[in-house]
């Protein structure tokens, strides 16, 4: 006759549980320890978070992430109208609009190193990089909008370069036409980025109208975590290289060549214009760029191994581990007849949570692998020698083996992407087809049968 103890009593049939009321009880105990789970989980998101905040300080010290675009640009012209004065006399008026002038050719060449900065226990990935844009204007063509040349204000043109995150600039250099144009902090309202520089032409009158204008830009920033650039030019040509050996591309498109290695990256883009939702040249009221995807492409450094994502994911199975385990406990002695305390069964739960939160405070101090195969060790030992001393040897033997592989079965579960869903599906389904196949002869209908039937059975 197997029994389960509850407050010291044993109890069978006719005076308390049989096998469905006990799997109804360690139901609930499975329940239960959703409790603890539930608070590592917050602390999890609660160091997470932390994290983040320590990253957005260095950023603010530093620099962070950067889009870069440009440069652009922007030549005002004025239209002549008839308008009545407040004294009802009519007379000439000038309405001034802008117009936006997109590079025909643009290469972009960016060198990014990267560094690890630290602040108490936290880690947050930094660069600086060396850009260099060049590239070349067409000849800007006011014939769409009919404007003629007289009324095209090249005293007021400007260029203008956005940049994310003005704190990380190191050096900006501008030629155009071999020339130097200085820059200055900050956009006027009619420019098309949200923050940035701006220029004006050097000397600019009508004769800059008939020819094409070439132009360089170099530029030394700090940024965090991630680089952008605009592909502004009706042909953009763009390379990134990096010691980092962990990039992640972001944006519209996918580079068309690239080369990850133990010493670093490279990686090239070649884009049109034509693959944009926005023409190469516009007056400021037609088109609202703010509104366009802007076509960004770049790429964000990964700092590989990220604990806190990682344990937030196996403390997500927990309570699957503990059903397991304590399905085992249970399984194994149905067939040794032997039994388990609630406060036992509270406890193995108890030691299960502790490996979740021995993993998050162990990896913010050694690699996440060497804080899982520590933690897991120490959880199996504990478990299984408990098991073994107050339960049953046999148990304990078996919940070693059972615990061990889960851990074993999970962490395998971590290093996949692609096949995470195969993988815990075909991991469930054979615990399952286990359990299935070792009660195949157990007599469920006599195990909540009396002592005293059993004994006249006999």
């Amino acid at each position: 006759m197997i029994r389960l103890d509850i407050g010291g009593h044993p109890w069978v049939a006719g005076g308390g549980f049989d096998v469905t009321k006990r799997v109804i009880v360690l139901g609930v105990l499975v329940l239960v320890m959703l409790i603890p789970l539930a608070m590592i989980g917050d602390m999890v998101t609660e160091r997470s978070e932390r994290r983040d905040q320590v990253e957005t300080e260095i950023a603010g010290l530093w620099g962070g992430s950067q889009t870069i675009g440009g440069p652009v640009l922007a030549v005002p012209y004025i239209t002549r109208t008839e308008s009545i004065s407040p004294d009802g006399t009519a007379g000439p008026a000038a309405v001034k609009h802008l117009v936006y002038f997109l590079p025909e050719t643009l290469e972009i060449h960016a060198d990014l190193k990267a560094e690890p900065r630290y602040r108490s226990i936290y880690e947050a990935l930094v660069y600086g990089t060396d850009v260099i844009i060049s590239g070349r204007f067409a000849a800007p063509d006011f014939a769409d909008w009919g404007v003629p040349a007289a009324d095209v204000q090249w005293g007021e043109a400007t260029l203008s370069v956005g940049l994310s995150d003005l704190r990380g600039i190191r050096s900006l250099a501008f030629t155009l036409d071999d020339q130097a144009v200085p820059f200055t902090p900050g956009l006027s309202k009619t420019q098309l980025f949200r923050s940035g520089l701006q220029g004006r032409l050097p000397k600019a009158g009508a004769d800059f109208a008939g020819r094409p204008h070439s132009f360089q830009l170099r530029l030394a920033v700090n940024g965090t975590g991630l680089l952008e650039f605009l592909p502004l030019g009706s042909e953009t040509k763009l390379t990134i290289g990096s010691n980092w050996p962990h990039p992640s591309f972001t944006g519209a498109a996918l580079p068309a060549d690239h080369s990850i290695g133990k010493d670093g990256f490279s990686a090239s883009w070649a884009m049109s214009y034509l693959a944009r939702s926005y023409p190469p040249s516009w007056r400021a009221e037609d088109l609202n760029f703010v509104d366009q995807p802007d076509g960004r492409v770049g790429v964000a450094l990964v700092l590989p191994g990220d604990s806190y994502q990682q344990t937030d994911r196996i403390v997500k199975y927990g309570v699957l581990v503990i059903g397991l385990i304590f399905s085992t406990i249970f399984v194994a002695g149905l067939l040794k007849t032997t039994r388990a305390h609630l406060v036992q069964y509270l406890l193995v739960g108890s030691s299960i949570c502790v490996f979740y939160l021995l993993v998050l405070s162990l990896s913010e101090h050694i690699r996440f692998v060497a804080a899982y195969g520590i933690a897991s060790g120490a959880d199996v030992a504990t478990v299984a020698l408990y098991v073994w001393r107050t339960v049953a040897r046999f148990t304990g033997y078996v919940v070693a083996a059972v615990l061990a592989l889960i851990h074993g079965w999970m962490y395998l579960l971590l290093q996949m992407e692609d096949y995470v869903l195969v993988a815990g599906s075909l991991g469930l389904f054979a615990a399952l087809a286990t359990v299935m196949y070792v009660t195949r002869n157990v007599d469920w209908f006599r195990i909540g049968q009396p002592v005293e039937d059993e004994q006249s059975t006999a």
